[in-house]
C-alpha cells in the first residue's frame, strides 16, 4: 500500500471526505529519529496519528502552504509537532516525559492540562492560528471539536495507527450555500447515517485493506465518488541557510563565545530528520560579516 490521500463525495449526500493511509513516510520519519529518541509502540501511534491527522486537514483547507498541528502539555506529551505541504510532504516530532508516558496509549492521561494548536500558514497571505484546550479522550475527537468550533461543520475522524502503519478517516458536512434546498433536519441525519457506518470500520480492516475497498465495505448502499490518489512523503524543509539565519538571531559576541567554547565549531541537529550541520569559527564569521555591520563582530 502506497501513501496516499484520496478525497470522496456522496451522490445524493451533503458530505465530503477524505481517506489517508501512510507506510513508508511514517517509518521514514521514526527512523530519523532513532538516533535521539526510542518511542514505544504507544509513542509512535500517537505520532501517527497526528502526522495523518495534519495531512488530512492540510488537504480539506486546501491552501498553498502549509498546516501545522502541535500539542503541548505538562504531563507525558511536551510537545508534538507535525506539518503538511500542499505538495503532500509531511514530518513530525514528539519530546515525550517518559516517566509520565505508559506502555499503551493514554491520550487524556499524556495530554492532560494541555492545549492543542492548528496552524495555518499561506506561502502568500496572513498566518491564522487557533488553540483549544485538551479535553477529550482521543486526538481524532479533539480534533472533531475543533472544525465545530472553527467552522461549525459537523465533522468526525477515525485515526488507527499500528508500529509501521496509519489510517486515518475524515468526513464532514457541506458548507451550505444560497442554492443549498437540503433542510438542517436532512443534512444532520444525511452526517448521522455515514458516521454510524464508519463507527462500524475496525482497525484492522483500516489499516489492511485499500481505500476503494474500504469506501465500498463501508458505504456501498451509497453511491461514493472516489478521487484520484495523492502521493503523501517525508521531506524535511531544513538547510544549511535556515540554520544561519537562526544562528544570525544570537547577538554576534554571544554567538563567537559559544563558537570557542565549543572547540571551534558548533553543531546543530534538526529536531524532525535528524540531520547535522557543522558552523566552523570561520564559518560563523564569514556569515556574520555578510549580514552586521563590521564593528559588531569584533
Amino acid at each position: 500500500m502506497s501513501d496516499t490521500i484520496q478525497r470522496f463525495t456522496f451522490a445524493n449526500l451533503p458530505i465530503r471526505g477524505e481517506v489517508i493511509s501512510l507506510e513508508q513516510s511514517f517509518q521514514t520519519i521514526i527512523e530519523k529519529h532513532a538516533e535521539q529518541h526510542h518511542y514505544n509502540s504507544a509513542q509512535r501511534q500517537l505520532l501517527g496519528q497526528a502526522l495523518a491527522a495534519t495531512a488530512l486537514m492540510a488537504e480539506i483547507i486546501k491552501i498553498e502552504g502549509k498546516v501545522a498541528l502541535q500539542l503541548q502539555s505538562s504531563s507525558a506529551v511536551k510537545l508534538l509537532l507535525t506539518e503538511c505541504t500542499h505538495q503532500g510532504y509531511i514530518r513530525g516530532l514528539t519530546h515525550l516525559d517518559q516517566e509520565q508516558s505508559t506502555d499503551s496509549l493514554d491520550f487524556a492521561q499524556w495530554t492532560q492540562g494541555g492545549q492543542m494548536a492548528i496552524t495555518i500558514e499561506p506561502t502568500q497571505g496572513k498566518r491564522y492560528q487557533g488553540v483549544v484546550p485538551l479535553e477529550n479522550s482521543e486526538l481524532s475527537h479533539c480534533l472533531e471539536e475543533y472544525f465545530v468550533r472553527s467552522e461549525q461543520l459537523p465533522t468526525y475522524i477515525q485515526l488507527f495507527a499500528s508500529d509501521d502503519k496509519v489510517f486515518g478517516l475524515f468526513l464532514q458536512a457541506m458548507p451550505g450555500n444560497s442554492q443549498d434546498s437540503t433542510s438542517a433536519e436532512d443534512k444532520a441525519a444525511a452526517f448521522e447515517h455515514v458516521k454510524a457506518l464508519a463507527e462500524t470500520l475496525t482497525a484492522e480492516e483500516a489499516l489492511d485493506i485499500s481505500h476503494q475497498e474500504l469506501l465500498y465495505r463501508l458505504f456501498n448502499q451509497d453511491e461514493v465518488t472516489l478521487y484520484p490518489e495523492k502521493q503523501i512523503q517525508f521531506q524535511c524543509g531544513c538547510s544549511r541557510e535556515r540554520n544561519e539565519k537562526a544562528l544570525a538571531t544570537i547577538q554576534p559576541a554571544e554567538l563567537i563565545e559559544m563558537v570557542q567554547e565549543s572547540g571551534g565549531q558548533i553543531e546543530l541537529v534538526c529536531d524532525f530528520c535528524s540531520h547535522k550541520e557543522i558552523f566552523t569559527e570561520q564559518d560563523v564569521m564569514t556569515f556574520l560579516s555578510n549580514t552586521a555591520p563590521s564593528d559588531s563582530v569584533n
